[in-house]
């Protein structure tokens, strides 16, 4: 009887372990980045935690998306037009972050921006 009571507590823990563990890796932010013409567009404020950024180019010249903040930097490669790539980030709380696309003057012209992840 000690020894049955004594293995459904280690299943008991150890359910608990993976439901914490399952609840803390959360689920990914989907944010959708649009890049053309002097402008970068994302269709939500991210949030603080994992953020997949899903970029596509809308123009007929190259882009690429680049985001710092939290000393980290993240980037995707240069995009032809229709082109699609995505980053996945961790955000943290609080943290300003800045995006932009390094291709020639694109971010003197404005693609530009920034936000923090709340």
């Amino acid at each position: 009887m000690n020894r049955m009571k004594l293995t459904l507590l280690a299943l008991i823990v150890s359910s608990v372990s993976l439901v914490a563990v399952a609840q803390s890796a959360g689920v990914a932010q989907t944010v959708r980045v649009t890049e053309s013409s002097n402008v970068i567009r994302l269709s939500v404020k991210p949030r603080a935690g994992v953020v997949k950024f899903q970029v596509r180019n809308a123009s007929d010249d190259g882009h690429d998306f680049w985001l710092r903040g939290g000393g980290k930097t993240w980037r995707t490669r240069v995009l032809g037009q229709s082109g699609t790539a995505s980053l996945t980030a961790t955000l943290k709380k609080g943290v300003r972050y800045s995006y932009w696309c390094a291709v020639s003057d694109h971010r003197s012209d404005g693609m530009s921006g920034g936000f923090v992840a709340r």
